[in-house]
C-alpha cells in the first residue's frame, strides 16, 4: 500500500520529468549551470531494491553509471577527490583520521571542528576554486572542503555543516539560490545529505531498514525537481546525483581486534576502522607487520606494498602500515575485554568491490539520454564539472576519455 501510494504522489511529476529533461536537446546555447547533490554511503544497488521512480526518471533521460570510489572508500576522502579531481594520496586527505606528521604530528579528525575547517590539510585546488578563479560563481551546501578558505578562497555561498537541518530545507536552499538574480545566481551548486550511509552503518546495507530511508530521499528528489522545473533556468540546468561510496555488511565472526595480537602502546597512534592505519614506533615496524601477516580476516601493508590500483602509500601522513580487512570484517585496536560488535554497516574497504560502488546519475541539456556505461572513478566528476562550466581545470588525475562518451557533443549534437 505505501509502495502504491508513493507511486501516485510521484507519478506525475515523473511523466513531467521525463518530457523536461527529454526537451532539453532542444535548448539554445546558453549559460549553463551545474547541481552536482551527493547522498552518503548510496550504495549502486538500493535502486533495484526500492521504489526510487525519480532516479529511475533520471536514468531513462540521462546517464547511469557505477561510480568508483577512491581507496579508502571512505566520506571525507571521496568527498574531497570529486571536489579536485585528485586521488587522497595526491592531496593529503588520507582517511577520515590521521596523523599529520607534516604538520607538527597534528591529528586530522572529521569530528574537530577546528581539523576540519583549517585549510592545511587539504590540498589540491577544488572545483569551486578553479571556478570563482575564472569568474564562475559557486555556492556548496555542506560539501567536504568548503567549509575551509583552501589556498586562500572559498564559494561565493557556503554553509557550515548543521547535521539538524532538515534534507527537504537544505533542497529548498538550492531552489532559492538558482532564483537569485542573475549577477548572484551561482552557475555550480554543490550540496550534500548524510543518508543513507548513517541506515546502512546502524542497521547494515543489507537489511530492509534502508528500503524506507532510499524511498524517502527519492520523495526530496521529487520536491526538488517540482520545484526546479518551474525555474526559468530549468533547461540549462545539467542534474549530477553521486554518492561518496558503497556499504558492505560485516560480521561479528568476522571481528578482528589487533588488541589480541599487538601490544597498544607500541604505536605512536592508531586509526581504527576499514582500513586500519599503524604508526609504530620505529623499532616495531617489522615486528607488527610479520605478526600481522599472519592474522586472519586482513591484509596488511608497508607503505611501498600498496597495490597501484589503489593510488595509495606515497603520502607522509599515511601510516606505515595499513591493515585492509577482508569485505565483512571490521577491525579495532582495543582491550582485550571489550566485546565484539553486532552486526553492521562498513566501507573503506577495496574500492574495486562492488559492495563500495556508488552511483551516478546525469541529466540536462550536456547529456546523452538513456545510456548506462560502465564504472567509472569518481576522480572524473571535477573535469566533468570543467567541462560543463566551459572552465579550464586545474592538474587532476581524471581521464577526459571517460566523460567525452557522456555528453551529446561528442555525438556532434
Amino acid at each position: 500500500m505505501n509502495r502504491f501510494k508513493s507511486f501516485v504522489q510521484v507519478s506525475g511529476l515523473l511523466l513531467m520529468s521525463w518530457i523536461l529533461f527529454s526537451s532539453c536537446s532542444e535548448t539554445k546555447e546558453q549559460e549553463h549551470y551545474v547541481v552536482v547533490l551527493s547522498m552518503d554511503g548510496f550504495r549502486s544497488d538500493y535502486p533495484q531494491r526500492a521504489h526510487t521512480p525519480i532516479l529511475d526518471s533520471l536514468a531513462r533521460v540521462g546517464v547511469k553509471a557505477a561510480f568508483r570510489p577512491c581507496y579508502p572508500s571512505v566520506t571525507f576522502p571521496n568527498h574531497y577527490s570529486m571536489a579536485t579531481g585528485l586521488h587522497p594520496d595526491h592531496y593529503g586527505l588520507v582517511h577520515n583520521t590521521f596523523w599529520a606528521t607534516d604538520l607538527d604530528s597534528s591529528v586530522y579528525k572529521i569530528s574537530d571542528r577546528k581539523a576540519v575547517e583549517n585549510p592545511a590539510y587539504y590540498g589540491g585546488e577544488p572545483i569551486w576554486n578553479t571556478a570563482e578563479r575564472q569568474g564562475v560563481r559557486t555556492a556548496t551546501y555542506f560539501w567536504v572542503g568548503s567549509e575551509t578558505a583552501v589556498g586562500g578562497k572559498q564559494p561565493s555561498i557556503w554553509k557550515k555543516f548543521d547535521s539538524k537541518v532538515p534534507f527537504m530545507d537544505r533542497a529548498d536552499s538550492v531552489i532559492a539560490w538558482l532564483k537569485k538574480p542573475e549577477k548572484e545566481r551561482p552557475h555550480l551548486i554543490m550540496w550534500y545529505m548524510e543518508e543513507p550511509d548513517h541506515s546502512g552503518h546502524v542497521y547494515s546495507p543489507d537489511s530492509s531498514a534502508v528500503v524506507p530511508v532510499i524511498e524517502e530521499l527519492d520523495r526530496i528528489l521529487a520536491h526538488f525537481f517540482n520545484q526546479a522545473r518551474q525555474l526559468d533556468i530549468f533547461n540549462q540546468i545539467d542534474f549530477i546525483i553521486v554518492s561518496d561510496h558503497g556499504m558492505a555488511t560485516y560480521k561479528p565472526e568476522n571481528y578482528v581486534n589487533l588488541g589480541d595480537y599487538l601490544p597498544r602502546d607500541s604505536f605512536e597512534m592508531v586509526v581504527e576502522g576499514v582500513p586500519t592505519l599503524l604508526y609504530p614506533r620505529a623499532s616495531y615496524t617489522e615486528t607488527a607487520y610479520e605478526i600481522l601477516k599472519k592474522v586472519p580476516h586482513v591484509t596488511v601493508w608497508k607503505k611501498d606494498e600498496v597495490p597501484a590500483q589503489f593510488v595509495y602509500g606515497t603520502n607522509p601522513r599515511i601510516g606505515d602500515l595499513i591493515v585492509a580487512p577482508n569485505i565483512g570484517t571490521m577491525v579495532h585496536f582495543r582491550s582485550k575485554d571489550k566485546a565484539y560488535p553486532a552486526l553492521g554497516g562498513a566501507h573503506g574497504y577495496d574500492n574495486y568491490q562492488p559492495e563500495m560502488e556508488a552511483i551516478f546519475y546525469a541529466a540536462g541539456p550536456s547529456f546523452k539520454q538513456g545510456i548506462e556505461t560502465p564504472a567509472m572513478a569518481n576522480v572524473n566528476l571535477y573535469g566533468l564539472i570543467a567541462h560543463l562550466l566551459r572552465i579550464e581545470p586545474a592538474p587532476n588525475d581524471g581521464d577526459p576519455a571517460v566523460i567525452l562518451p557522456l555528453l551529446r557533443e561528442s555525438d556532434g549534437k
